[in-house]
């Protein structure tokens, strides 16, 4: 009997779970038929983007102006003299830029007015109080706007460590002090990496930073629990800085700070100055936040449009640039990593369109969190180092670089090495080989020698500083970013399409990526990269 009444209570329960899996699978239909609302959502609204001048920003500026038109105002903080200067780089560097020639051929006519009705350019520098605004200024942004986008950063690996905690760390902290001032805010979105997640390994969690922790401790305290280590702590580094400033006599404090960087990030485990300080960055956010709902959008290795507003659209040198087009010019013929790291790449309007999905969810929801995404590639359409090469080594010898005496330039299949000391010898082998030295005077070989000897020095700094990322043994789950595409409609996923697992890395790079960068960054240039 008892068997009996327990058996029954099982099947109630089972019967109740199946009813709610039923409702929510119908939820979960209705919201893929209505969709996020992303459209909707932003109709109206008033947004501040910082580091608006800059690849991923400008790149999403175009994007909400062209599908969202509602958009009431996008302030941009931008650094300048006074309203005439600023007005001169919103028409130069955004205006004026060819990724706006599609909205340009909507709008006809009506092109400029259209674009100066909704971008409003405010003076100010993120690292000052009131993110450098005037008083007047900063009241009235703080009393309209709705979203906060921050895209400011310094991206230098080796940056000084001074200057990289300004851009990274202070930059986020007086955003954050403004954020506070802001009445009718719904959000605040920040740019980080995927790479903030330093040295850790296999495959790495969208989990946000607390200011205390560092990599190295989760390395330490796993293997022994009860081993203590030094908390990281901002205001720590930025009073470590604030010393040696005030203690050197300034000669060669560059090289100090340069080395300081990479000293502290080596020290709490993380691969470089930038990837360190955007950590740090993302703690003082989260430190700082109090009720503010934050998201953090973490993309790996941006790379130019895959097919949005056009293919191949990009704005300086990225990531993956200056050893792809250091190969093509002969210079590099060999390279330190291991052809089986994954490479991991999302071009910019997957980014974009994530973004702009995300932004829209989480303003829905103005839950008082925050929340980490990674817009990456690795986990749904792994690329390795070697397939890479393979491309580049396709696309150059169907379309080699011409030297300045209009010779085309050779290539060869990457060679790939683990140890500096036999990357050097080989190109300095590769030198001595293209170079008839046996018939040269003792005095033009000793000048040639001098310049072999300056090219391996350049190119072993190079590879030192791109080896954390070509030994890289992590990948990035984006449970986040496929869940964010499940609850899109149809037609938001065509219109804001995030999937990068359809990608056919090898035809988007020899047909849109390197002939892109070719196009937009180095048109009319004689010399690519290096020397």
């Amino acid at each position: 009997m008892v068997n009996n009444i327990t058996d029954t209570h099982h099947v109630v329960v089972v019967s109740f779970e199946a009813i709610a899996m039923e409702d929510e699978k119908e939820i979960i239909a209705q919201k893929a038929n209505n969709g996020i609302g992303i459209v909707e959502f932003f109709e109206g609204k008033n947004i501040l983007v910082t580091g608006a001048t800059g690849f991923l920003a400008k790149a999403l500026i175009e994007k909400m102006l062209r599908t969202i038109p509602k958009i009431n105002k996008i302030y941009i903080l931008i650094r300048a003299k006074d309203k005439g200067a600023a007005f001169e780089r919103l028409t130069s560097e955004i205006i004026e830029s060819k990724l706006f020639k599609c909205l340009e051929e909507m709008h006809g006519e009506y092109f400029e007015p259209f674009i100066l009705s909704k971008i409003v350019p405010a003076i100010g520098n993120i690292y000052e109080p009131n993110l450098g605004m005037d008083i007047i200024t900063a009241q009235q942004i703080a009393e309209e706007i709705d979203l906060i986008i921050d895209s400011a950063a310094n991206t230098t690996f080796d940056e000084r460590y001074d200057l990289a905690l300004d851009a990274n760390v202070n930059g986020p902290y007086q955003l954050m002090m403004f954020a506070k001032k802001c009445k009718k805010l719904k959000l605040l979105m920040h740019y980080s990496t995927a790479y903030a997640n330093g040295e850790r390994e296999g495959l790495i969690l969208e989990k946000p930073f607390t200011m205390g922790e560092s990599i190295t401790k989760e390395k330490v305290t796993s293997i022994s629990p009860f081993t203590s280590f030094p908390l990281l702590h901002a205001d720590n580094e930025m009073d470590l800085v604030s010393k040696l400033k005030n203690n050197s006599k300034n000669n060669g404090l560059e090289q100090v700070m340069k080395d300081l960087g990479g000293e502290r990030a080596k020290l709490y485990g993380w691969q470089d100055t930038y990837a360190f300080t955007k950590a740090i960055g993302e703690m003082m956010i989260n430190s700082m936040r109090d009720e503010i709902p934050i998201l953090i959008l973490r993309p790996s290795v941006i790379t130019s449009s895959y097919k949005d507003p056009f293919p191949g659209w990009i704005q300086g040198f990225r990531v993956i640039d200056p050893s792809v087009f250091l190969y093509g010019k002969g210079y590099l013929p060999c390279f330190l990593g291991d052809p089986d790291t994954l490479v991991d790449l999302v071009p910019v309007d997957l980014v974009v369109n994530a973004t702009i999905a995300a932004i829209a969810k989480h303003g829905y929801l103005q839950n008082p969190e925050l929340s980490v995404y990674h817009l990456a590639s690795t986990f749904v359409n792994p690329f390795p180092l070697n397939q890479l090469f393979d491309s580049c080594y396709e696309y150059f010898t169907s379309f080699p670089v011409v030297d300045s005496k209009g010779d085309k330039i050779e290539v060869k299949e990457m060679k790939y090495f683990d140890k500096i000391s036999d990357f050097s010898n080989y190109i300095l082998e590769e030198l001595y080989r293209k170079h008839r030295v046996q018939d040269l005077s003792e005095k033009e070989l000793s000048k040639i020698q001098m310049r072999f000897k300056r090219k391996v020095e350049y190119l072993k700094h190079f590879s030192k500083l791109y080896e954390p990322y070509t030994f890289y043994r992590g990948w990035f789950h984006i449970g986040n970013m496929r869940n964010l595409m499940k609850e899109m409609s149809e037609e938001e996923r065509r219109c804001f399409d995030i999937d990068a697992s359809k990608i056919n890395w090898r035809d988007y790079l020899t047909g849109i990526h390197i002939p892109g960068v070719k196009k937009y960054v180095l048109e009319g240039k004689k010399v690519y990269v290096g020397k």
